[in-house]
């Protein structure tokens, strides 16, 4: 029995040497990890993706209307969901009789175009009263073909989330056409748009010892603060809390090391769900590197929803594709880990062995030791929620590196490589920006609170749902532009270790205002162009606009 014990053991011990499901540790055999996302297959005939999901969620008694987003677009690709339709290509202009009911009510009804995202809205007083159990819509949509007989029907699903007001504490409601959280600030009976930018931040021996620390993030500009546990010393915790509070800071509540034990998990939701800052909460850190069981997340999901449902559930994912549908179907909001500055990716110093797609641990998972490793990874996550139909039910945020000179970082990066790291982000979908780790170096520190400010001064235009999107990448600068309006906003990365110079062809004589700028020269051309010189690694926040507008604005500094 003792031998069979022992045998037990080590085989555990054995197994559980992994990350990202891989062997890291000398002598162990390659064995494929497995658990990698599946591509789309292509389809021979054209593909209609019919999605509906609410705008907001949740919606409050309080509301008057409701809205559902429908999505038509044509593929080839065989997304989930996705059905053969009569039609001679993907750029068909046909349109889709579409009705949205609950319980066989009609709600809402309007003809869609192909290839279109649309709104239908329809009064709340039209379901039944409020209630914890959400509301399932039935999305229907009906086309006549011209070339075939008969009507060809698409149907789908979503959850419409209809609370009664919590008896106490917030609610954060979340905006699924822009993945914009909305909050009621400190002293405020109206819901705005937040831009969360703030660290995951020690608790032992640092909030816990100094509240000051939480007075100088606030001045900082640094909208939410993620205490990492232990929580040891409750009181302690409690007096960090409620400072937070007092200084209108939004709390991520961490349950790392309790989410998979059903009644702790209960316990501190029911402790920490009354809190008014409370924005998010959090549960699975990294649980595809250690492979935790793959319904973990989505259990420890479900019981929070059974308890609160006034705030959404985030995790982190450490690992580049391994069982990424299965983790991230317990969260709303999803964080990749992606830490690349002063990064080996393909030998580990620490364990003393080589990395590669089926072996080793070098702390940044398949990357290639550049800046693009954060932008690829946010790119893969995105295209993975639209593929499994929940790119409006689920957003990204981003996790720069904020540390280093330990394990497999020869050094923590500098302040600039903090800025284009998270610029290169916001570019790229993440909408919330969270640190690993304060405390942080102080340039880091420093440049986190520049940019803490200048993204909470242009948050409109991530959040607006009427702003066009649009993204230019050449030689390695990366250039994103929210256009709202006759403005445009701009932030800008230069990639390279070098100085580069890149135009940009906006069809008008502009001013352009300066929010945030490290290393970043930009002219002014003729009616077609803009200019920017960057140094290495330059990056920067502007906001151009044409002269006939700033000339027609009083007091407007530019």
């Amino acid at each position: 029995m003792f031998s069979l014990l022992v045998t037990l053991l080590v085989s555990s011990q054995t197994l559980a040497q992994t990350w990202c499901n891989k062997n890291y540790i000398q002598g162990q055999p390659v064995v494929p990890p497995g658990g990698q996302f599946s591509v789309p297959e292509l389809s021979s005939t054209p593909l209609l993706v019919f999605r509906c999901a609410p705008i907001i969620t949740p919606y409050l008694e309080e509301d008057n209307e409701a809205g559902v987003i429908v999505e038509t677009f044509v593929t080839y690709s065989r997304y989930s969901g996705a059905e053969p339709i009569g039609i001679a290509g993907p750029s068909s202009t046909a349109a889709l009789a579409v009705s949205i009911r609950v319980n066989g009510t009609l709600l809402a009804q309007a003809m869609v175009g192909l290839n279109s995202t649309s709104e239908l809205h329809f009064p709340l007083a039209n379901l039944s009263q409020p209630r914890h159990q959400p509301f399932i819509i039935d999305c229907t949509a009906s086309y006549a073909s011209p070339d075939s007989p008969g009507t060809q029907t698409f149907s789908t699903t979503a959850a419409l989330s209809y609370l009664p007001p919590p008896l106490s504490g917030s609610v954060t409601k979340r905006d699924a056409r822009t993945g914009a959280l909305l909050v009621k600030p400190q002293g405020s009976s109206l819901y705005e748009t937040i831009f969360p930018i703030g660290f995951y931040t020690s608790f032992d021996k640092y909030l816990d010892s100094d509240l000051l620390i939480l007075d100088q993030l606030k001045a900082q500009g640094f909208t939410i603060v993620h205490p990492v546990p232990t929580f040891g010393d409750l009181k302690a915790l409690a007096k960090v809390l409620d400072r937070m509070e007092e200084l209108g800071l939004f709390l991520i509540y961490d349950m790392r090391h309790t989410y998979n034990d059903p009644a702790a998990l209960a316990a501190e939701v029911n402790m920490i769900k009354h809190r008014p800052n409370l924005l998010l909460w959090y549960t699975a850190d990294e649980p595809d590197g250690t492979s935790e069981p793959l319904d973990a997340t989505r259990r420890a999901y479900e019981a929070i929803y059974a308890i609160d449902g006034y705030h959404p559930v985030s995790i982190a994912l450490n690992c580049a594709d391994y069982e990424f549908a299965a983790y991230s179907a317990g969260a709303d909001v999803i964080m990749p880990d992606t830490y690349t500055i002063a990064n080996d990716p393909a030998f580990s110093a620490k364990y003393n062995t080589s990395c590669t797609l089926d072996f080793g641990c070098c702390g940044c998972d398949n990357c290639r030791g550049e800046l693009e490793d954060v932008s690829r990874r946010l790119d893969d996550f995105t295209m993975r929620l639209d593929v499994l139909g929940w790119v409006h039910d689920k957003a990204v945020w981003a996790v720069p590196q904020a540390f280093g000179g330990e394990e497999f970082w020869t050094r923590a990066p500098t302040g600039r490589e903090f800025i284009i790291q998270a610029i290169l982000s916001v570019n790229h979908g993440a909408r919330g920006i969270m640190p690993w780790i304060d405390p942080t170096p102080a340039d880091i520190k420093t440049a986190s609170s520049a940019l803490a400010i200048a993204l909470g001064s242009v948050k409109t235009f991530f959040f607006d749902p009427q702003v066009k999107f649009s993204r230019v990448v050449s030689n390695r600068i990366d250039v994103g532009m929210w256009t709202l309006g006759a403005e445009t906003l701009l932030l800008v990365a230069n990639l390279n270790a070098h100085d580069a110079g890149l135009k940009l062809p906006l069809f008008d004589t502009l001013e352009v205002r300066e929010v945030l700028n490290y290393g970043v020269q930009r002219t002014i051309g003729d009616k077609t162009q803009l200019r920017f010189e960057f140094e290495g690694l330059g990056c920067g926040i502007f906001v151009a606009r044409p002269k006939s507008l700033v000339l027609n604005v009083q007091g407007d500094e530019l």
